[in-house]
């Protein structure tokens, strides 16, 4: 009974160890200047740049947040893994990653609060 329980422990961790490493790899994999180029401007990478790597500046205006949901979480979340390569940022490691959620966050509630879903037509009476 007792190597049953020990296998099934063995399966659930070597489960969640290869989920988790395959979602490293997905921002490693991704080149955050050939995704975002043509869609983030020079002005709104200077915004992002300043409020995750530096925790300066203002929030990204809302046309910048748009541009940043277009390109997609996994192309911020490449960004955000460059500059922990090249250890370009203000505070911890553990900061630079909080600061880039709570940027993203704030543009998906941006982009949300801006372009809300449609709803359905209602055809039927």
């Amino acid at each position: 009974m007792g190597s049953m329980n020990r296998f099934c422990s063995l399966m659930i961790f070597l489960i969640i160890s290869t989920e988790l490493s395959t979602l490293s790899l997905v921002a490693a994999q991704v080149d955050f200047m050939r995704c975002a180029t043509g869609i983030i401007d020079h002005d709104c990478a200077h915004f992002l740049r300043r409020r995750v790597a530096y925790n300066t500046g203002l929030p990204p205006p809302d046309d910048c947040c748009t541009a940043l949901v277009e390109i997609g979480k996994p192309c911020h979340d490449a960004f955000t893994h460059f500059k922990l390569k090249k250890h370009d940022y203000v505070g911890t490691e553990a900061d630079l990653l909080r600061r880039s959620d709570e940027v993203w966050n704030e543009c998906v509630n941006v982009v949300e609060f801006v372009f809300p879903p449609a709803e359905a037509p209602n055809h039927f009476y």
